[in-house]
């Protein structure tokens, strides 16, 4: 954002679409964004002043969300705050219709995406109204009579992006609502617990912990700790507690609870155990209902610790609090993580259900350590290629390659990957088979992988020019 624009815009937008810098008509992308959003704000306003939910609201409405797609937050902060107060408000209307209700909470929760953009400084939202909305719509007395998933999902989705903004005060008075419903021998506590896991507010500064999750992060543990039935609302409370760990790294004694969990290492040591144990359910002759969990484990959690480093190391600084310098992980924790992982999810490549959670795994262990990552996965896929008679092993190991292309080709973090493309590319070419659909798609995509991170340009003559080519140039 430069002066020049921000002259032409009036404001300062809060999170442009990067994108619309490339396009051949950028210079009057300002002019013909600035007319547009005057005139969503303007038939907007007029339409909420003569109470025209319909067509008027949700016509504009939907102009905003195009708006939204089209140029991101092209707004100033002050233009932003209000159009959130405004749905929030629009949102809460006692007994609204149901579409209408999605399209200003589908909206709104886009307004809430980005977290960082707006403080809690900046923006405060009362979480009555909103409780009151999921009380009359999902436990409602007609809801045995066919209340929408999707209702029930755009609800929740909303209450998790406006609960960043709850008010310091909202923990103790959830807790005086809801505290009384607490009772594990009544059907109420499932109630009770599902609502603390919705509601809560966990990401706060840490002057605020206090009047936080410090309220009941005691009382709920030691209620999950002495209740060992496997109760129905133990994946609410273990949801929150998992929250709560994520957005207050470092300021949570976690050592009391060990072995669920702790730090110093010790969470990598029981990781250490759990693979160690379940590493042979994950051998491809091994098939079953359970499978299909164990490959989302291994898929879900090095996709975690890639966001935990991105955190900790390239996040621009915001308002949200940082992780303490004692609590960061460190390059030995992130070697030692990738070594836990990388047996069961080798094996997991071959797998009956199929290749593709191993990849994108296998792609988050190739961005933090592909030294450790890509040379057994090249030597799996060297020997695919050489192999005529198992096609269903070329797949899996291409499918898997693909995802790593881009640490492949890493000049900092592993430089011996450069010298592997033009082999790869050549032992590629058999598998362009018409005869194997499924075989032959993958080897376009791989190609298409490489090809696309590579420049394709004619060198030859550069033998002449350059006394200092190396083999690997060469």
């Amino acid at each position: 954002m430069n002066k020049e624009q921000a002259g032409v815009l009036g404001f300062i937008p809060q999170k442009e679409n990067v994108f619309n810098k490339l396009l051949p008509y950028a210079d009057k992308l300002d002019i013909e964004s600035n007319d547009l959003l005057a005139k969503i704000k303007d038939n907007l306003g007029r339409a909420v002043q003569l109470r025209e939910l319909w067509p008027g609201v949700v016509f504009w409405t939907k102009k905003l969300t195009r708006y939204l797609h089209l140029y991101g937050r092209k707004f100033s902060k002050e233009d932003h705050v209000l159009f959130i107060k405004l749905y929030f408000e629009l949102v809460t209307i006692p007994k609204l219709e149901i579409s209408m209700m999605q399209t200003f909470a589908q909206i709104l929760t886009n307004l809430l995406e980005k977290k960082w953009v707006l403080s809690r400084d900046d923006l405060e939202l009362p979480w009555r109204p909103l409780y009151n909305l999921y009380e009359s719509t999902v436990y409602s007395k007609t809801e045995p009579l066919g209340v929408k998933s999707l209702v029930r999902t755009v609800l929740n989705t909303l209450i998790k992006s406006c609960r960043v903004y709850f008010p310091v005060s909202a923990t103790q008075e959830m807790l005086d609502e809801w505290r009384p419903l607490l009772c594990p021998f009544d059907a109420s506590m499932h109630k009770a617990i599902s609502y603390f896991q919705l509601f809560l507010p966990t990401l706060m500064p840490p002057e605020q912990h206090e009047r936080g999750f410090k309220l009941w992060f005691d009382e709920l543990m030691n209620l999950w700790v002495s209740l060992q039935a496997l109760p129905a609302w133990e994946g609410c409370l273990v949801n929150l507690f998992a929250r709560l760990a994520h957005d207050t790294i470092g300021f949570v004694d976690w050592s009391p609870y060990i072995p669920k969990g702790g730090p110093q290492n010790l969470a990598q040591k029981q990781l250490n155990g759990l693979f160690s144990s379940i590493a042979s359910f994950y051998h491809p002759s091994n098939n079953g209902p359970w499978l299909t969990k164990l490959m989302k484990f291994i898929q879900c959690l090095p996709g975690s610790v890639v966001h935990r480093l991105y955190r900790e190391r390239q996040q621009k600084p915001n308002w949200m609090p940082p992780v303490p310098t004692s609590h960061k992980l460190t390059d030995q924790d992130v070697t030692d993580f990738v070594e836990s992982m990388k047996q069961p999810v080798l094996m997991a490549m071959f797998s009956k259900t199929g290749c593709m959670d191993a990849a994108q795994a296998l792609h988050q262990l190739a961005m933090m350590r592909p030294e450790l990552v890509i040379p057994p996965v090249l030597e799996k896929t060297y020997a695919a290629l050489e192999t005529l008679t198992e096609p269903h092993q070329l797949t899996a190991t291409l499918s898997c390659m693909i995802g790593m292309t881009r640490s492949l080709l890493g000049d900092q973090q592993y430089p011996e990957g450069l010298p592997h493309v033009l082999p790869l590319l050549m032992r590629a070419l058999p598998g362009i088979d018409p005869n194997d659909f499924r075989k032959c798609m993958i080897t376009f995509q791989f190609i298409a992988a490489l090809t696309s991170l590579v420049p394709l340009v004619d060198c030859s003559s550069a033998l002449h020019d350059k006394n200092d080519l190396t083999e690997v140039s060469l």
